[in-house]
């Protein structure tokens, strides 16, 4: 089955449940930004996007997913999916939309587990795709911001030769978050196939609001009525930009005390490969000797889709690599020192303005914290009901004004 380009306005059935599942790396942080900066907007015309803080979609995923992230462990999310499914259990509106980009890597009795935890909503799955050269190819690059120093040739080389045996934690990763049959297949056994939409991501130089059109068919959205003018946070690297973070990573790697898992991804992932290391240089493209497998895979992964039985939004050829796309590969024995220079100096530069600004915010933050009143200490002591309630309300205003205070000093320093 297959949509015509463009929403059709028609009248959404009540109680459905929207599930984006992935795939990473096919503009579903773009999609999250969107309903996270229309929410209230949203809420308006009875659909829910039911997170009130951010990251708050990440922690009931690893919370459903039952996996820790970085530092932290599985005990750090309990919960988190619960409180999410009651948000869209109570919500009297006609739609809720969630979901995060790992999502699709949930087993059978985690998916079953989300089901249930909605009924009696009617759930929908959508899964946005991408064709598996440019998959790739962003994929290394998101290794890249999370510590990994692999080279594109030997990433992409193990993903081919071995499959899902590829070195932990790309074959897992990569084949159970970006396989759409693979992954629709197990989604498919708890959610009928007519329920489940696959988006096609379109190919460079087609509209930039093609995939949101899309997505907002999907849901019954009217596309025009929200804006889409969101900063992109996720931005990609050029090739001298991810094999100067991959050398970064490669020392940091030799040196210890080891930076903790959050603030490498304030200080590298954040500020230093999505602001410093804006793409400047030639795209990353698949290595040549990997566009033949890369052609017939695709072929392969588009007939088994199109026997699933799947709703499809946008073009299953749209999943096929285009190998014009991917010419002038550059070899890492080709980026020397000489190569990386321009970059680093720049890099550099950035930075400086990046601490420059936080030493700014830091000094800011302290003149608030010295213009704070006395703390509660200074105050006669009072419990509830004791005849203190003004005091008592004061007291615990200005404690809370110390704390987010001394919160936000410790956040800048850590930064």
């Amino acid at each position: 089955m297959s949509h015509p380009e463009g929403p059709t306005p028609h009248e959404p059935p009540a109680r459905r449940v929207f599930v984006h599942i992935g795939a990473p790396k096919t503009g579903t942080t773009f999609v999250q930004q969107v309903m996270w900066a229309n929410r209230e907007h949203l809420a308006e015309d009875g659909i829910l996007y039911p997170y009130t803080k951010r990251g708050e979609h990440l922690r009931a995923t690893l919370d459903l997913r039952e996996r820790g992230w970085g530092d932290s462990s599985r005990r750090d999310f309990a919960g988190a999916w619960d409180t999410i499914a009651e948000r869209a259990r109570d919500w009297p509106g006609h739609t809720v939309i969630l979901g995060h980009e790992i999502m699709g890597g949930a087993t059978e009795p985690q998916i079953r587990r989300l089901v249930r935890s909605l009924e009696p909503a009617q759930v929908h799955v959508i899964f946005t795709a991408r064709d598996i050269a440019r998959q790739l190819t962003s994929d290394w690059q998101e290794h890249l911001k999370h510590r990994h120093t692999v080279t594109l040739e030997q990433f992409v080389g193990d993903l081919v030769e071995l499959g899902h045996d590829a070195p932990k934690p790309f074959g897992e990763m990569f084949w159970g978050l970006h396989d759409a049959p693979f992954i629709l297949r197990r989604w498919a056994t708890v959610v009928p196939a007519e329920r489940i939409h696959i988006v096609t991501v379109p190919q460079p130089g087609a509209s930039g609001d093609t995939l949101w059109q899309r997505f907002c068919t999907v849901t019954g959205l009217d596309a025009d009525r929200y804006d889409t003018d969101v900063q992109r946070t996720n931005r990609g690297l050029g090739i001298v930009e991810a094999e100067l973070l991959r050398r970064v990573n490669r020392r940091l790697a030799q040196r210890r005390p080891r930076i903790p898992a959050m603030e490498y991804d304030q200080l590298v992932r954040l500020h230093l490969a999505n602001r410093a290391l804006a793409e400047r240089s030639d795209r990353i493209v698949l290595p040549p000797d990997s566009m033949p497998w890369a052609l017939d895979k695709s072929r392969e992964m588009v007939t088994e889709l199109r026997k699933g039985g799947y709703d499809v939004c946008g073009d299953l050829e749209e999943l096929i690599p285009r190998p014009e796309d991917h010419e002038n590969f550059t070899a890492r024995t080709d980026l020397t020192g000489d190569r990386l220079l321009p970059s680093a100096v720049l890099t550099i530069a950035a930075l400086l303005r990046i601490a420059a600004r936080q030493k700014r915010q830091l000094r800011e933050l302290r003149a608030r914290l010295g213009e704070l009143p006395p703390t509660a200490a200074s105050f006669p002591s009072g419990s509830p009901g004791s005849g203190s309630t003004a005091s008592g309300s004061l007291r615990g205003r200005l404690r809370a004004g110390g704390r987010r205070a001394r919160s936000r000093l410790r956040r800048a320093r850590a930064h």
